[in-house]
């Protein structure tokens, strides 16, 4: 796949995970392998060993949905033929934890990294999130 294929690729890939967390953490998890890490502000570390792992917190009723997001600044990085590295910066909104408070206000910069699976798909194995303030 050419680099330019690639870079469109996961910029897509990138942007459908962020519409499957308008809907729900649950709806994130076919873009993800199986060893997928993801690390957060506040020093939050998910594997699929950790606990809570991963799937606990993407399926958990505790998770909010994002309002709404724009991603900006993004650039992709193919490594190899079979994978490829995106960072970008995002703002978002999700509902505060009381239907009173207002809504929560986000915006950090983001790198995600996806791979080749044996059965062909695109997957991320890796995100990690870093707040801008």
């Amino acid at each position: 796949m050419a680099t330019r294929e690639i870079r469109h690729l996961v910029e897509d890939l990138e942007e459908e995970t962020w519409q499957a967390l308008k809907r729900s953490g649950a709806a994130m998890v076919p873009y993800l392998t199986a060893d997928c890490v993801m690390q957060f502000p506040l020093g939050m570390k998910l594997t699929r060993d950790t606990t809570p792992s991963v799937h606990d917190i993407l399926h958990s009723p505790a998770f909010v949905p994002w309002k709404s997001y724009r991603l900006s600044k993004m650039d992709v990085t193919p490594v190899g033929k079979d994978g490829a590295v995106i960072s970008y910066l995002v703002r978002a909104t999700r509902e505060g934890a009381d239907p009173e408070d207002d809504d929560v206000k986000f915006e950090a910069l983001c790198c995600s990294v996806w791979r080749v699976e044996a059965d062909g798909e695109w997957k991320m194995c890796l995100h990690q999130q870093t707040m801008t303030s």
